[in-house]
């Protein structure tokens, strides 16, 4: 295979970019990764955004093809090609699908990492500044919650003020909030920090998502797991960084990365066998991909290597002989599909845990979702930027579920339960809940 090695690139400017990617074929410069396109087209059907648009720019051939004349200079102005750019959802369908592995969407997004204004919004920097000071975000989410109960949020919207203050994705935001929790995560496992069993056999790591929109999905996934597998600690810990790494700096990745990576290896110290554990898919598979960001620095590399090693998904921690005792009253009559989420079936493999957990409990009740992994559009905060397109790709997955009749749609992403729950009220009326949340409805 030639090497593109000393190939000029003229689509970085700077050092804010990964220099190398873990792929499936090995580790690839970006012009060595993109150049892995043979633009076969066999990735066209995988892809929601050219499903829904039937563009050829807005599917990942033609977004490989766009990046790939940035990087040769054929293209001289990474801004031109925002819409192309932008509107990718980063779902990875395309990578699953493809015969050499393309990895598109860590392609995409060092382009996008060109564009002006990548990184210094006043959100992420407010985002990134508050998640630094734990108590200081306690109490702005709290003030903003009770603006919310209120009603003064939704006044606001209906009031065009954050059309005037340049905003307009905030106003989308607060239609899809959902009813915002009395506590915390955090707060809520606090006894957790520092308990003293005889031997720790999971670590839970509470995402953002979880933490403070959803934290009933995590204390279900404590309950399922002190059933399953006894003890353990929740790590107290930090972002995973997916928010940086996605929409702001790689250098604020790496500092939280590195954060949750020190907080492991004192845990480790006396417990070297729990395995890391979390709730939400996307940033789960984010975590598993910490030695991508530090193919450049040995040690660190190393020590990710040895954190990613131990991070599982809650969806596969869960086994079918994990149900031999349930509440088969709580499912009786209840039909249930399974919509899974991106990055746990795209990046992290993981297609069909779930089906053979229930499958054998809820037989012919456990109803087959036709486009099961194919995005909902919540895509982090992509419903939130591209809320037309979002709105698009979620309505297809909607009219799937509706045409199943489910009581309830499982997911294992925080995204997802947003994204799906607003589809929930606007499209089609199903339960939305995690994947977690239902075992430990059923489990004895």
């Amino acid at each position: 295979m030639v090497s593109f090695k000393n190939y000029k690139n003229e689509l970085y400017t700077d050092k804010i970019h990964l220099a190398e990617f873990i792929t499936k074929n090995g580790i690839k410069n970006i012009y060595d990764a993109v150049s892995q396109c043979t633009r076969c087209g066999y990735c066209l059907l995988s892809c929601p955004t050219y499903i829904i648009e039937n563009k050829e720019t807005l599917s990942p051939r033609g977004r490989n093809q766009t990046v790939r004349m940035l990087i040769e200079g054929k293209y001289k102005n990474v801004n031109a090609t925002r819409n192309i750019i932008d509107t990718c959802l980063l779902c990875s369908a395309c990578t699953n699908i493809c015969y050499g592995s393309v990895a598109t969407a860590d392609i995409v997004l060092e382009a996008r990492r060109e564009e002006n204004g990548f990184g210094n919004s006043i959100f992420y920097k407010s985002i990134i500044t508050l998640r630094r000071n734990r108590k200081l975000l306690d109490i702005i989410m709290k003030m903003l919650y009770f603006l919310h109960r209120i009603k003064l949020s939704k006044l606001a919207s209906a009031l065009g003020l954050f059309d005037f203050l340049g905003y307009p994705s905030l106003s989308i935001a607060i239609k899809k909030l959902i009813k915002p929790p009395s506590k915390f995560l955090h707060e809520e496992l606090k006894y957790l920090i520092n308990p003293k069993p005889q031997k720790i056999n999971w670590i839970y790591f509470a995402t953002c998502g979880t933490d403070y929109l959803f934290p009933d999905v995590g204390k279900s996934s404590i309950s399922v797991l002190k059933k399953i597998y006894g003890d353990g600690i929740f790590a107290n810990n930090e972002c995973c960084g997916l928010i940086s790494y996605n929409y702001g700096s790689l250098k604020d990745a790496k500092e939280l990365a590195l954060k949750n990576i020190e907080i492991y290896e004192k845990i480790k110290k006396e417990n070297p066998d729990a395995f890391i554990v979390g709730d939400c898919s996307s940033c789960i598979a984010f975590m598993k991909s910490y030695p991508q960001m530090f193919l450049d620095d040995e040690l660190n590399y190393k020590r990710a290597i040895d954190f990613s090693n131990k991070v599982k998904d809650i969806i596969e921690v869960v086994k079918p002989e994990h149900l031999s005792d349930i509440n088969s009253e709580k499912i009786r009559e209840l039909k249930v599909t399974i919509h899974h989420s991106c990055k746990a079936y795209n990046d992290q493999g993981l297609k069909d845990e779930e089906e053979k957990v229930l499958k054998p409990i809820l037989k012919e009740n456990l109803i087959e979702l036709n486009e099961s992994n194919m995005c909902c559009g919540g895509a982090g905060a992509y419903s939130f930027t591209k809320p037309e397109l979002s709105n698009k790709v979620l309505y297809r997955k909607m009219s799937n579920i509706a045409k199943t009749q489910s009581d309830i749609t499982l997911v294992s992403s925080t995204s997802c339960l947003i994204q799906m729950n607003y589809g929930s009220k606007t499209m089609y009326k199903t339960k939305v809940m995690h994947y977690i949340e239902f075992i430990d409805k059923i489990l004895k």
